[in-house]
């Protein structure tokens, strides 16, 4: 799922493939490679991709014994779930889960109240003077020439009047996407490896995947999110939280932390 910590594990797979599969420049717009509404950079041919040609994509690089390395998350893959299993059941898949799942809910809500508030237009610039995100969820430096960082997301915010509280719309979406990954997923794909965040190192991913980075992406650091959720509204979205947590998702591993 989004929020999971999926662009760091991601990196390090990205990096393995290049000794035996196919890769795809670094970005969200590629390796989110079922993602066909990012907003990355709308005049890249990659982005008008639908579904379809994608799948094919897939399909005709396996008829060459190659592999792409992307990722997928849960609402991406929930309409192609059926092709989806079949295409890798006989592969490796890594399941990545959250622990902590208070804490991955606020993350998430947090950046659909942004979302909200900016519409469509979460990027600034184009692909040939380079594009910097509105909305960036992470530190990161890429060859595109945009540089991410806690100050452009906070200005982001005092710009767009953005409001922090309870979305049913996501809520709904976040409690599906869990059903679907622990119901679904998990119990329909051949003994997947599933990992927490909260368990994984930066020491166990070299040793796992046996390749090391230069350069990782970061979490903020100063950034905390339930602080921009008003009192009144914050007490709103951790009762309805709660209701559900101790009646559904405690018995997934979760922990309400």
């Amino acid at each position: 799922m989004h929020k999971s910590g999926s662009t760091w594990v991601q990196s390090y797979i990205h990096k393995k493939y290049r000794q035996f599969g196919v890769t795809l420049p670094p970005g969200n717009l590629f390796n989110e490679f079922f993602c066909v509404r990012n907003h990355e950079d709308n005049e890249h041919d990659f982005r008008k991709k639908t579904m379809t040609q994608r799948i094919e994509l897939l399909k005709e690089l396996r008829e060459y014994g190659l592999e792409l390395a992307h990722k997928a998350h849960v609402p991406e893959i929930i309409s192609i779930w059926p092709w989806f299993k079949t295409f890798y059941k006989d592969h490796n898949i890594l399941v990545l889960k959250r622990r902590h799942m208070f804490t991955h809910w606020l993350a998430i809500l947090f950046y659909n109240c942004i979302g909200l508030a900016t519409g469509p237009n979460n990027v600034k610039g184009n692909n040939k003077e380079g594009y910097t995100y509105i909305t960036p969820s992470k530190t990161d430096e890429g060859k595109y020439g945009f540089d991410v960082a806690e100050d452009i997301i906070k200005s982001t915010i005092q710009e767009y009047k953005v409001e922090f509280k309870f979305n049913e719309i996501c809520w709904n979406n976040f409690v599906n996407s869990i059903r679907f990954l622990n119901d679904v997923v998990i119990e329909e794909l051949d003994k997947p490896q599933i990992i927490w965040t909260e368990d994984i190192t930066t020491e166990w991913l070299e040793d796992y995947f046996k390749v090391v980075l230069k350069k990782l992406p970061t979490p903020f650091t100063t950034f905390e999110y339930k602080t921009y959720f008003k009192p009144e509204d914050m007490k709103i979205i951790r009762e309805i939280f709660e209701e559900r947590f101790y009646n559904e998702f405690q018995y997934y591993g979760y922990e309400l932390k």
